[in-house]
């Protein structure tokens, strides 16, 4: 079958937050610029029920795993707004000393790209009406023991509180990318290809020449003088390994960090209707500088209930009890890497990841921390997450359980801000890409999306993810302009 040829300046694969902000900064700066992405566009009211959105929108259905003991499950988006469809919309600055670690740009530098990009998607802090039940009890037990609850940063527009902000907004309140930044750069005149899948680079002598795909339509094929790849910090650096390039330094695919999480479940005597609301409203960083980040969380029945322990008739007492129940995730900033390979048998890529020791006791604090938080709000039982104790019903049993031996394989983890995997940085030998993300090896190719990011963040990335990508197309396009 003859492959449908494409012709542009620019062409950048995928929709998320790196993506999207690159094709409207390089559209809007005049450049000739076509955006493929893999999964299709979405409507609000195409979202029902939780199996439907994840079949519809994750990669692999949600169960994306990062191998290892324990395994890790890191949910992806594929869909016109990449992950930024269906994540929490909680949007954090970097931290200055990360930034200041990276030794590129430094916060000030940067500071204009994080207004515009906060700006741009409607970044705000959460009304109180917005925290719902979930927030009201941590923020009770935060109040009894002096530590600062706090509501969370969220990108969204006249919220209605539905609590599906993990399986697509069915309102479209949430200023995700398919919200904000595609539909910028279609008005500035980009092109997008949805259900477009890239599959092969094209080359000329020895240069990238274009991309090579196929769709429901059939082979495709774009030629471009420049390629920006942002689809994320797992199918990115699988996609180079595949086509061996870019990867003189040995790092692709390497550092991977994906700040692992473990949910924290309360039950209450009270009603407490968690599902009402924002599901991830409040945070509590007052053990930032440990790595450590309490962020509220809760889900549908489905995905909550089949996560909590318990048999026969104690697990139908938990079922029963779903409009008690309350939930928080606690999360690491990671010391532990992993790494990501080609994926096989159809799989756009494979992910290892090991917990270490040191990040499992960091785990185990912040465990224990936020069960004192849920107790003292008056929680009547919590379930941990954490093998060795599964529940605990005071604050003896938390004192025992920072007192049980830790093993990585403990916890019950999730994950979800992969990182690090075509890290940026300034000597060619240790990074992918200099700091306005190009290629140390092949002049005409960008990575602008998670991947880059060469630390773990200890926060939600997205406006980080943003931030470099704005400033990198917008340089990008200043080259190209006096180029031509």
């Amino acid at each position: 079958m003859t492959a449908q040829t494409h012709h542009c300046k620019a062409v950048v694969v995928g929709t998320g937050a790196g993506g999207a902000v690159a094709a409207t900064m390089l559209a809007e700066a005049g450049v000739d610029t076509l955006i493929l992405e893999w999964g299709r566009r979405h409507a609000g009211s195409e979202h029902r029920d939780v199996v439907d959105s994840m079949s519809r929108m994750y990669i692999e259905g949600g169960a994306t795993v990062a191998v290892g003991c324990p395994p890790v499950l890191i949910p992806t988006g594929r869909a016109v707004g990449g992950t930024t469809l269906i994540n929490s919309a909680t949007c954090f600055r970097p931290p200055r000393e990360k930034v200041a670690a990276w030794g590129g740009p430094g916060y000030e530098t940067l500071e204009p790209y994080f207004c515009e990009v906060e700006q741009r998607i409607n970044a705000g802090v959460l009304d109180e009406e917005l925290l719902g039940g979930n927030g009201r009890v941590l923020k009770r037990g935060g109040d009894a023991l002096g530590i600062v609850v706090k509501p969370l940063v969220h990108n969204v527009r006249d919220c209605k509180g539905r609590g599906r902000c993990a399986f697509g907004c069915p309102v479209d309140a949430k200023q995700s990318t398919d919200q904000t930044f595609i539909p910028s750069a279609l008005a500035a005149g980009a092109r997008l290809l949805p259900s477009h899948r890239v599959d092969t680079f094209i080359m000329k002598d020895s240069r990238i020449a274009g991309l090579w795909g196929h769709s429901a339509e059939g082979p495709f094929e774009v030629l471009a003088d420049v390629i920006v790849l942002a689809m994320g910090a797992l199918f990115t650096p699988a996609f180079l390994l595949k086509q061996r390039m870019a990867n003189r330094s040995g790092c692709v695919g390497r550092n991977l960090n994906i700040h692992p999480a473990c949910r924290v479940v309360a039950e209450f005597d009270e009603i407490v209707d968690a599902f009402k609301g924002v599901p991830q409203g409040i945070c509590v960083d007052l053990w930032a500088s440990r790595g450590i980040m309490i962020e509220g969380i809760f889900t549908p029945p489905g995905p909550l209930l089949a996560s909590l322990p318990g048999a026969g008739a104690d697990y139908k007492s938990i079922t029963a009890a779903y409009r008690h129940l309350a939930g928080s995730g606690v999360m690491i900033s990671d010391t532990s890497t992993g790494r990501v390979r080609p994926g096989l048998f159809g799989s756009p890529f494979q992910a290892f990841y090991q917990l270490g020791t040191a990040d499992a006791v960091s785990m185990r604090f912040g465990i224990a921390r936020l069960c004192e938080l849920y107790l003292a709000g008056g929680a009547k039982r919590v379930f941990t997450g954490f093998a060795p104790m599964p529940v605990v019903c005071n604050t003896r049993d938390v004192a025992k359980l920072e007192a049980r031996a830790v093993n990585p394989t403990d916890f019950e983890l999730l994950a979800f801000h992969p990182l690090g995997t075509c890290a940026m940085g300034d000597n060619p030998g240790k990074s992918v890409v200099n700091f306005d993300l190009q290629s140390h090896d092949a002049s005409n190719l960008y990575v602008m999306d998670a991947s880059v990011i060469p630390h773990s963040l200890g926060v939600n990335p997205q406006v980080t993810i943003m931030t470099l990508a704005m400033r990198a197309a917008r340089n990008l396009a200043a080259r190209s302009s006096r180029q031509s």
